[in-house]
């Protein structure tokens, strides 16, 4: 076989392989997909979109099977998770390890990805990162990546003089697992005595009333905030209506937080890139419905994190950043 006609061959085979593939599909019925808890809607399109880059057809080569859940609401575990998995799904798609324990709880054979879980193994939800084991993979968003730490040494680049910083912890139980709470506030405290800071940690029961945490911030007298991520809409501009009247720099580790108008923005923010979380996740959606096991794929930590800073908060709290970590923003909101 001449070199051309080799090359002919091969490359006529792999044009054809996902139309093959695709056509496998439609002499089954597609997967089912089941969300627990349901996605954002824009959450759930990066989903979808990822799963067209994968060849997946919605419709034809899986459904969705909602759960009527949202992230944040209230009401057992284990009652949505026994509901979900009565149905009998393919797959299960979650986030954050509580969902994950109780969907454990509810079945040890149906596969289920996560799209963020904090610490996965301490949680007793796999045998480790790279072999998890059992019938759960995904994302470990903290493991091993220092991000609680650097968010404290941020806030002191940015205000050099900082000596106490209040946090407003939406972290709390049920809706996580206090094996991965503790692994985060030990970090916390760590980096704050090699930064010579002082902590002050306010868990927010619920995340729609923010008023009574921080009135107890309040009195402590931080000069800056650390945010999590785990606060309704309407409260999170509460929260920064507070801190940009007291004047004080703000940190948040998940960039849920741009949906809110300028100043109100947090003046930095630190953590995961949310796309690469779902392409992350989707993959493994992807290698187990073409026969993969969970227990043998990865749970991935992120690869780089990003840093945005806004300068339009900074200016509303009077606060000069040093150029240096601007310029180090991989983006600079102004």
């Amino acid at each position: 076989m001449q070199r051309r006609e080799f090359i002919t061959l091969f490359g006529g085979t792999a044009a054809t392989w996902p139309f093959a593939a695709r056509a496998q599909n439609t002499n089954r019925a597609p997967r089912r997909i089941a969300f627990l808890p349901d996605l954002y809607p824009a959450t759930l399109e990066a989903w979808r979109a990822e799963m067209r880059v994968l060849g997946w057809i919605e419709g034809q080569d899986f459904v969705i099977m909602q759960s009527g859940k949202q992230l944040g609401s209230r009401g057992p575990l284990d009652e949505a998770a026994q509901r979900v998995v009565a149905n009998k799904p393919d797959l299960i798609f979650t986030r954050t390890t509580a969902y994950v324990l109780a969907l454990q709880r509810a079945t040890g054979s149906i596969p289920i990805v996560t799209l963020t879980s904090g610490y996965p193994v301490e949680a007793g939800v796999a045998d480790s990162l790279a072999k998890p084991g059992r019938n759960v993979t995904g994302n470990a968003i903290y493991t091993e990546t220092g991000v609680w730490g650097k968010m404290l040494q941020l806030l002191r680049e940015a205000k050099p003089d900082i000596k106490r910083v209040g946090i407003l912890w939406t972290y709390v139980i049920p809706a996580f697992p206090k094996e991965e709470i503790e692994p985060c506030f030990a970090e916390l405290n760590s980096a704050a005595r090699s930064l010579n800071l002082e902590l002050h940690i306010v868990e927010v029961a619920n995340s729609d009333q923010p008023q009574a945490a921080l009135a107890e911030i309040d009195e402590w007298k931080p000069g800056g905030l650390l945010l999590t991520s785990f606060f309704s809409e309407k409260a999170r501009a509460v929260v920064m209506q507070f801190a940009v009247g007291k004047g004080l720099p703000t940190i948040v580790d998940v960039d849920v937080w741009t949906r809110i108008a300028a100043p109100l923005y947090p003046l930095l923010f630190y953590g995961p890139l949310n796309r690469e979380l779902m392409q992350n996740a989707v993959a493994s959606v992807d290698k187990i419905l073409r026969g993969s096991s969970p227990g043998d794929l990865p749970i991935q930590r992120p690869r780089r994190f990003e840093l945005i800073v806004n300068l339009e908060t900074a200016k509303a709290i009077g606060l000069d950043l040093p150029p240096v970590l601007v310029a180090r923003a991989d983006r600079v909101i102004e």
